[in-house]
């Protein structure tokens, strides 16, 4: 027999019942619509999408990045057989994340170390300026004065490396310095863009002033010194008698020369002072004792006139400016920038 199968027991079942007695029939019945009634009919799940929205709407914080994909809820209709799983989002493997934090320290390491070297190796400069004299003392103990528009370089600590000793204590100048070095297992080496003078522990003095001329000349104090050519090492002498000088031309050094070594060493008391020196190295030597210009006149027809001069105290420019002026039939007179000399017969 036909039953309607929303409110009564299916047939098969029901043709079975008909075995049992009326008592036992009647409470398998009822016990049957008991179980029927705790079953959820399909309108009574839930909807699980809107569910999750109005979670969202309540608590945007805790849900974000965390919503779960559309075909993993259950339909309505469906019964829900287990509890919803979150999603996670998938992570890195730590052992990746820590290998690629240490590769970064390591190359931040070696950036760090790389700069402070290339810093280390940068060389040491002293410099005076025009119309200043300094002094400086070397890593080694061994001082230097610096004459006006100077400057000296070297290797910080007279190294080659880091706590690595060079073989040999080396200095660059540009322009003129007095030395007084002070004795070493290593020599000490002046380096200019001509010669190379080698001592151990002496005196000297050295002049070399590009900017005139690429000679450049040594006086000796005190000592002993070998002066070389840069082009020609060959072509080197010795000066070993105090007020020995030499002068570097190109290739060669001339001979060992004696010459009056207050005068050649007039400008450590702010003194000035020339012997048989061409006009515009003169000039120029007083451009950078007093830091100003002097610009000599086409109407000057022998810039290359030798002059001596000899100040052992400091002297106004003007008085020195007048003195030479004299001696080579010139004249001077002062401009926007400095001075500038011309010839007396000029009008």
């Amino acid at each position: 027999m036909s039953r309607d199968r929303d409110d009564a027991i299916p047939d098969a079942l029901h043709d079975r019942l008909q075995a049992e007695g009326p008592d036992d029939r009647a409470a398998l019945e009822t016990l049957w619509r008991r179980l029927g009634d705790v079953d959820p009919t399909p309108g009574d799940a839930p909807d699980l999408a809107e569910e999750w929205n109005a979670l969202q709407d309540r608590r945007p914080e805790a849900t974000r990045g965390t919503a779960p994909e559309a075909s993993s809820l259950p339909q309505n209709g469906q019964a829900s057989t287990a509890s919803s799983r979150r999603t996670r989002a998938p992570s890195r493997p730590r052992r990746s994340r820590r290998w690629t934090r240490g590769v970064g320290a390591l190359a931040f390491v070696l950036i760090v170390a790389v700069g402070a070297l290339w810093i280390w190796r940068q060389p040491v400069t002293v410099s005076a300026a025009a119309g200043q004299q300094r002094t400086a003392t070397l890593p080694d103990g061994s001082t230097v004065e610096l004459n006006s528009g100077t400057t000296l370089q070297y290797r910080r600590g007279f190294q080659s490396w880091p706590l690595v000793s060079a073989d040999r204590r080396a200095v660059q100048l540009r322009g003129e310095a007095f030395f007084t070095v002070e004795d070493g297992n290593r020599p000490f080496v002046v380096e200019t863009a001509t010669a190379t003078i080698t001592v151990e522990g002496t005196r000297f003095n050295v002049r070399s002033r590009t900017a005139v001329d690429s000679s450049t000349a040594v006086t000796l104090a005190d000592g002993r010194v070998r002066v070389t050519p840069q082009s020609q090492p060959a072509n080197a002498v010795v000066l070993d008698r105090e007020g020995e000088t030499s002068r570097v031309h190109s290739s060669r050094a001339t001979p060992p020369k004696a010459v009056d070594l207050k005068s050649a060493l007039a400008w450590r008391s702010n003194g000035f002072a020339a012997t048989e020196e061409p006009l515009v190295r003169v000039l120029h030597e007083l451009e950078q004792r007093y830091d100003t210009s002097i610009h000599i006149h086409d109407s000057v027809n022998r810039p290359r006139a030798a002059l001596s001069l000899y100040y052992p105290k400091p002297t106004p420019l003007t008085t020195i400016l007048r003195d030479l002026c004299t001696a080579l039939d010139l004249n001077f007179r002062p401009t926007s920038g400095g001075y500038e000399i011309f010839s007396a017969s000029e009008k």
